[in-house]
């Protein structure tokens, strides 16, 4: 009789045992989850800053060229863009017809980067220098 008691007891034991094995298999499987999950936002995230701050840089130059441009041949520039952008990340960036303000001489450009953007990536008021006869 004593030996089946004993029998028992191991076979509720090792049955036990195995229980805890699966529930800590299950909380290692979520936390192996919850870390993948977390990087690949991170990932994302990063990938939208860099995008984010690339655009910027290309609007950014487009305005310094254009401002470049117009000091060095006296007009500005009709035609905004490079061929060399439509094979960029951002194909469809766009330059904001330039306002001219005669009476102070200075030209406001705005590149835009994304088709109906209401925002500009950026803005650059500038003096320019009138044309030598």
């Amino acid at each position: 009789m004593l030996e089946q008691t004993n029998h028992s007891r191991d076979a509720s034991r090792n049955g036990s045992a195995v229980v805890l094995s699966f529930l800590a298999m299950a909380v290692v499987s979520l936390a192996a989850v919850s870390i993948v999950r977390s990087h690949r936002r991170a990932n994302v995230r990063s990938a939208s800053v860099r995008d984010q701050v690339e655009g910027r840089l290309i609007a950014e130059g487009l305005v310094h060229r254009n401002v470049a441009l117009a000091r060095t041949n006296g007009s500005l520039p009709l035609v905004s863009l490079d061929a060399e952008l439509s094979t960029s990340a951002f194909p469809d960036t766009w330059m904001a017809p330039p306002v001219v303000d005669v009476a102070n001489q200075t030209v406001s450009l705005q590149v835009y980067m994304y088709p109906g953007a209401t925002v500009p990536a950026t803005t650059v008021t500038t003096s320019i220098a009138p044309a030598a006869p």
